[in-house]
């Protein structure tokens, strides 16, 4: 018996495949041609929109932002990767018509169209809510670190350049001794004062470098920067510290797509749940939205603004809790806080009153003598008298617990929503690899294609391949 057996490499063939043949009607590559096709361009702000009448012809901004598309989608980012893809990938040649531009002008495109690639990224979105993907009844917002291109050894930090300071200085000093230690010793024992005096020269330039970046950054007021990358920071990942970008993601419950994404250097995420609830309502065009995080995004201030832009936000209060006798004494819920007075009282009936203002916060102290005499003193408090700090947005935060209490579940949608797109992000597309380009431009660039690619993979998984055609056309 034998194997089954191709065709010969030299048969020719009377009616050649054409590549239409090739494609089937539901494959991605239409879906990106019916997509691309209904954009305008102009409007995105791509440049090269109109052909020149003079010189050499260009390529057609449509035709690239197919390849991205399609490149994304299949994990491929590298602009020298794309060129060969348009050499010997059939599905490349049938979306570009046979197309084959070089590396140099795959990646200029890619630089030079950050802002219209956002704005495209927008353009599917309000697709998404035209055919009924988007419901908009619950907004998760997650952030998540995405390591940059510099290397963590380009990393600058006043503390560590003052302590690579005292170690060069150190270093100086035991070579300025071993010079003093030759001066005094005999011909014979001399050491080999050229190669000290080299070493010394060269620390010596360090240590110079070291002084000029500390004051540099202390000009700037700059407690941290990268070289090469200024834009990014060393941030807190599962990994260790990296330098990366704090990438976050408002997403919508209905079939987890992405409605609003934003690359920010911010290290932590508790300055982050108004701006991105507000920018996914402006997305929804509602008048009202609830939205859920998690504890990371816990913060008065963004609490109350929330509130104040019609938002109703699910957060996990994140809060100090106390350490106090081991943790022993009474917690703040112990205290009941009576509006009228804008007083506590304690578990022993006795009023704690407002003593001064912190920052912000309210302090509320108890009355010494109370304290002296409260045979509960053991269970409250070490010091002399008991003291509460209030949060100048408490009623805000008190509010929240009440939702959170009303709905206990809503942290288990919150994971089922928002971890969803970053784990295809990072594990599909990025391959736990880094962003390819560098600055704030290249990363918004980069996120703006990856998104798009994550919400066309969506749309084609829940309506499928065909029925997206057909509502694109």
């Amino acid at each position: 018996m034998q194997y089954i057996q191709g065709e010969a490499r030299n048969q020719g063939s009377l009616f050649p495949v054409s590549l239409e043949e090739l494609v089937p009607d539901d494959h991605l590559v239409r879906v990106i041609e019916a997509y691309v096709g209904r954009l305008d361009l102009g409007v995105m702000g791509f440049g090269k929109v109109q052909p020149r009448k003079t010189g050499r012809p260009s390529y057609d901004p449509a035709d690239l932002l197919k390849l991205y598309l399609y490149g994304y989608f299949q994990r491929i980012r590298s602009s020298r990767r794309l060129e060969a893809e348009c050499q010997r990938n059939v599905e490349v040649m049938w979306l570009l018509g046979r197309l084959a531009p070089d590396f140099k002008t795959i990646a200029d495109f890619r630089k030079d169209n950050g802002a219209a690639f956002q704005a495209t990224c927008r353009a599917f979105v309000q697709f998404c809510r035209q055919v009924g993907l988007i419901g908009g009844e619950l907004v998760a917002i997650d952030g998540s670190k995405f390591q940059a291109v510099a290397s963590s050894r380009k990393h600058l930090s006043l503390k560590r350049l003052k302590r690579q300071q005292e170690k060069l200085e150190r270093h100086i000093a035991d070579y300025l001794a071993q010079l003093d230690a030759g001066d005094e010793a005999d011909a014979s024992e001399a050491i080999d004062r050229t190669a000290v005096k080299a070493a010394l020269q060269q620390l010596q330039s360090k240590h110079a470098d070291n002084l000029t970046n500390q004051a540099l950054m202390q000009e700037q007021n700059l407690e941290q920067f990268v070289v090469g990358e200024p834009d990014a920071k060393m941030m807190r990942t599962h990994r260790g510290p990296r330098v990366a970008y704090n990438i976050q993601t408002a997403v919508d419950g209905e079939h987890c797509l992405i409605l609003h994404h934003e690359v920010t250097q911010d290290c932590t995420d508790n300055q982050q749940l108004e701006p991105m609830a507000t920018a996914a309502k402006a997305v929804l065009e509602q008048e009202a939205l609830v939205v859920t995080a998690d504890a990371g995004y816990s913060n008065g201030e963004q609490l109350q603004a929330c509130e104040d832009a019609n938002i109703t936000a699910f957060v996990p209060p994140n809060r100090a809790v106390n350490t106090q006798g081991d943790g022993q004494h009474f917690e703040r819920s112990a205290f009941s806080y009576d509006e009228s007075t804008d007083s506590y009282q304690c578990p022993a009936g006795k009023a704690l009153q407002l003593k001064q203002l912190n920052r912000g916060n309210r302090i509320y102290a108890a009355s010494a003598q109370d304290c002296a005499h409260c045979p509960l003193k053991t269970q409250c408090t070490q010091a002399k008298q008991r003291y509460l700090s209030r949060h100048v947005h408490e009623a805000a935060f008190e509010r929240m617990e009440k939702r959170m209490q009303a709905h206990p579940d809503m942290m288990i949608r919150r994971r089922s929503i928002v971890e969803h797109p970053f784990g295809n992000l990072k594990q599909w597309l990025f391959g736990n690899g880094r962003l390819l380009m560098r600055h704030f431009s290249g990363a918004r660039s980069e996120m703006s294609l990856a998104v798009q690619a994550y919400n066309l993979k969506r749309a084609i998984n829940v309506l499928g391949a065909r029925r997206v055609i057909e509502l694109l056309a």
